[in-house]
């Protein structure tokens, strides 16, 4: 008897590993599936570069005065540099760029309460599956509301006269609902054949099913910085106002350093493009875009999502973790954006495995190929053109994260990984920019 207890046992691994099922083990396979997709991956922890938060990593080393050194530099670029442009331009902020962002600047923000409001679809599908409701027909309602929002997205970025600014604010707002409403429905179906074969047991738990299918939850988590669904997140004890003061200010300022660095040191040689060589605009845009990406950084993972990680008593805070420290491309894809990571982990990853039944290399190919796409279609739809040379980057990232293997852990590891983003943000950015000319610059 325990030869055979440990026999099923071996298989329902081996099933779970490769994503495949045998009709002996078929509802032992199903509830497992079930609980894995499921399985709790929020705990309390703080952000690792929160100088606000004594329990950071960042506090319990030596290098906060370091951390400190930079937001000191920060407050000199934003006095020396308004002062260096008003002596060469007679103005203290470079106004040309700001004059095309504001364009149409309320239907821009306004877009993002009409997504808000058009989520709630999602809620709408969860009551009429409890009323029953075809699975097909929550099927095409799921797919179709989805779509809608990518479709209206396109729509005003193609009949508005926008600049790449309010293109990419409208298409990651569409990316970012898509995966709330995408994530809602499927964690709520899982919840529902969980519950159903459990035979439906009744219960006062708010955070069970279809206890949490309700206007407050599902607002909690359209609020909650975060794209995986769960009924219930590690909550903060209490809201500290200073806090939340402090990354307001602190987003405020690192998006007004975002526009100065762009606007002084990126948009002139974007305007004059065609006077320079392709190897001149590369050295011309690369420490720039290196600043200008850490500056995003730190405004959207550590101040921005704090923010909102405040206010909502979110309790986990690792939107990111030391991806500075990665030594091979796939170690920083997981490392420095963790909420989309937890996305295309648990609703691509897990379910091409577990639902599809896709082995595991093919469903790691999948999910690879699916961010490749999304990266392309903000750029697309951004730049209103389709050039496909983002998912070609990433592309060439399999083999390239085949051959680092070797060097994984290494100091060379490092080194090899900064050269490659600080030296491909600028030829990406430059391929865009000269697409028109690539058949000459790649053929002799």
């Amino acid at each position: 008897m325990k030869r055979q207890k440990v026999k099923i046992n071996t298989e329902i691994k081996e099933m779970v590993s490769s994503g495949t099922s045998t009709p002996d083990g078929q509802n032992i396979q199903k509830q497992a599936n079930i609980k894995h997709l499921r399985k709790h991956a929020f705990v309390n922890r703080v952000s690792l570069l929160d100088d606000m938060d004594k329990d950071s990593e960042l506090n319990r080393t030596k290098f906060v005065g370091f951390y400190n050194m930079l937001y000191v530099v920060a407050f000199y670029y934003f006095i020396i540099n308004p002062i260096m442009s008003y002596y060469k331009t007679g103005q203290l902020i470079e106004t040309s760029l700001y004059n095309q962002m504001r364009r149409d600047l309320f239907m821009c923000i306004v877009t993002w309460p009409l997504f808000y409001a058009w989520s709630h679809i999602a809620l709408l599908i969860q009551y009429l599956a409890m009323m029953n409701m075809p699975k097909m027909l929550i099927f095409i309602t799921q797919h179709f509301s989805q779509v809608c929002m990518f479709v209206y997205a396109h729509y005003l970025v193609l009949t508005r006269d926008w600049y790449l600014p309010q293109g990419a604010f409208v298409t990651f707002q569409s990316c970012v609902f898509f995966f709330k409403m995408h994530s809602y429905t499927m964690t709520n179906y899982k919840m529902r054949r969980e519950w159903i074969d459990q035979g439906c047991p009744k219960s006062n738990d708010p955070f069970t099913y279809p206890n949490n299918i309700n206007l407050r939850n599902f607002t909690k988590f359209i609020m909650t910085p975060v794209l995986v669904y769960e009924p219930q997140y590690p909550q903060s004890s209490q809201i500290r106002w200073k806090y939340v003061i402090v990354k307001f200010m602190n987003t405020m300022a690192m998006l007004m350093m975002g526009y100065m660095i762009v606007s002084n040191h990126i948009y002139p040689t974007i305007q004059n493009i065609n006077q320079h060589s392709l190897v001149d605009s590369i050295f011309q845009m690369t420490l720039p875009l290196i600043f200008l990406c850490l500056t995003l950084f730190n405004m959207v993972f550590e101040n921005y999502c704090n923010f909102w990680a405040e206010i909502t008593h979110f309790g986990d805070r690792l939107f990111y973790t030391d991806w500075w420290n990665s030594t091979d491309f796939e170690e920083f894809n997981r490392n420095w954006n963790r909420p989309v990571y937890e996305f295309l982990y648990r609703h691509v990853y897990l379910e091409l495995i577990f639902e599809f039944g896709i082995g595991v290399k093919k469903a790691q190919l999948a999910t690879f190929l699916f961010s490749a796409l999304l990266h392309e279609y903000t750029l697309a739809v951004s730049l209103k053109q389709i050039t496909p040379i983002m998912i070609m980057f990433m592309m060439i990232q399999l083999p390239v994260m085949v051959w680092t293997k070797r060097i994984k852990g290494t100091k060379f590891g490092n080194l090899f990984f900064w050269f490659g983003i600080i030296q491909g943000l600028p030829l990406i950015l430059n391929l865009y920019l000269r697409f028109d000319e690539l058949p000459k610059l790649l053929l002799p």
